[in-house]
């Protein structure tokens, strides 16, 4: 008799335990929103980027790729009235046909984390990093593989 009042015993208290978990868990659907309930809700966003919190403005330089030269030196001036001054040197060809300077305004992407040159010959994307700029390719992605290093641009300091 003994072991029946213990099983019972037991039986009842697991299914006691479970009823307390399940009051527990209280549900808000439905119910009216109270500034404690609004709070709980928010996810905070952290609003720091590329253009808000780095000093991205300043001289960039570097020598990239060139398919039929020995590169490409450039050097990109970022004003914060947000212009820009691109210039470029194509190491190995002859003087007088190997340097070309753009100028023009660049845009951010919405997360601050990106700029667009606009320029005559076309855009120039670039990943805005501390005292570094990332060459994007045309799907606005870090160019990878052996040469990945050579389309990172410096920032010169001064």
């Amino acid at each position: 008799m003994r072991k029946v009042f213990l099983i019972f015993g037991i039986a009842a208290i697991t299914l006691v335990g479970c009823k307390n978990v399940e009051k527990n868990e209280v549900s808000t659907e439905g119910a009216p929103e109270t500034p404690e309930t609004v709070n709980s809700n928010i996810t905070e966003v952290d609003s720091h980027n590329s253009e808000n919190s780095l000093d991205w403005a300043g001289v960039y330089e570097g020598t990239t790729p060139c398919a039929d030269c020995s590169g490409i030196k450039t050097v990109l001036d970022l004003r914060k009235d947000k212009t820009f001054i691109l210039s470029q040197t194509y190491l190995g060809k002859p003087a007088g046909e190997n340097e070309f300077t753009q100028t023009g305004n660049f845009v951010w992407d919405r997360a601050g984390k990106m700029i667009r040159l606009k320029t005559e010959s076309g855009a120039f994307q670039y990943d805005v990093g501390e005292n570094k700029l990332w060459m994007l390719d045309v799907k606005r992605n870090r160019i990878e593989g052996d040469l990945a290093d050579m389309y990172i641009l410096k920032k010169r300091i001064q």
